[in-house]
């Protein structure tokens, strides 16, 4: 009988929520916060208490590639050359989703987004600082695993919510004063990338942003400089990795 009673196109409505949160879980180079997925039905939002977090995680090398073994040889500007090798840095490390790693995160709150079947609607948990985020009454105890009400699930059943809505509420709630824009961009992460990395990187970033942008939000004339600034970026990244593909040791390479 539950089942007759639950409202046409709600679990498409919920696989398609959990699907954009898939994908903002694949995105990086977020000023305010990192999106990681942790299964099929849970993502871990990562809201940064300072804007330098993510920048300052763990590192490990980057994996040399073809593209910077030959760079030498490459038939291609000095400026394009130097935008090649001048990525060849390092990475962040795999964040660690686990409850046990989540609540001890003292550089981020984390909040699980979770699409579980059986709810046929999407919640939140609170899943680190509780006792500074959560708001308990003399005598009552603290209740980690009740969801956070945010006015964005409230209405989920019954509006066109995105993951991106959601997001922008999380981090308002969590950090006080709220960022002037929510999806501010760490430009820096861009630079740490390989070149392949950064253009499709900056181009994914960018069809997010987009979608964004579309919403109105209170950033949206900031959130669009950042649109401007990136779509230079992505093109002028793109024109130097063309150069590069068109040189003599680019088709060399391949065809060896």
């Amino acid at each position: 009988m539950a089942e007759d009673s639950t409202v046409p196109g709600e679990m498409t409505r919920l696989n398609q929520f959990m699907a954009d949160c898939m994908s903002v879980g694949a995105l990086r180079g977020f000023k305010h916060f990192s999106m990681h997925i942790r299964s099929r039905e849970e993502v871990i939002l990562r809201v940064f208490r300072d804007a330098s977090t993510e920048a300052d995680s763990d590192e490990i090398p980057i994996c040399s590639s073809t593209i910077y073994d030959s760079i030498n040889r490459v038939h291609a500007s000095d400026e394009t050359k130097q935008m090649i090798t001048g990525a060849r840095g390092r990475m962040a490390k795999p964040f660690d989703t686990s409850n046990k790693s989540l609540e001890a995160d003292e550089h981020g709150i984390n909040f699980l987004v979770a699409g579980y079947q059986r709810y046929r609607c999407p919640y939140v948990w609170l899943r680190s600082h509780h006792q500074q985020l959560v708001e308990v009454e003399d005598g009552q105890e603290l209740d980690s695993n009740a969801p956070v009400a945010l006015n964005t699930i409230n209405c989920w059943r019954y509006f066109d919510i995105r993951p991106w809505d959601v997001i922008v509420e999380i981090i308002c709630y969590a950090l006080d004063p709220w960022p002037e824009n929510p999806f501010s961009i760490d430009y820096a992460y861009f630079d740490k990338i390989t070149m392949e990395e950064r253009v499709v990187a900056t181009g994914a970033m960018l069809e997010f942003l987009r979608r964004a942008y579309l919403r109105h939000y209170f950033c949206s004339e900031v959130l669009l400089e950042d649109i401007r600034r990136l779509q230079h970026q992505h093109f002028y990244c793109l024109n130097a990795l063309r150069e590069y593909q068109q040189s003599a040791v680019f088709r060399e390479t391949n065809n060896a």
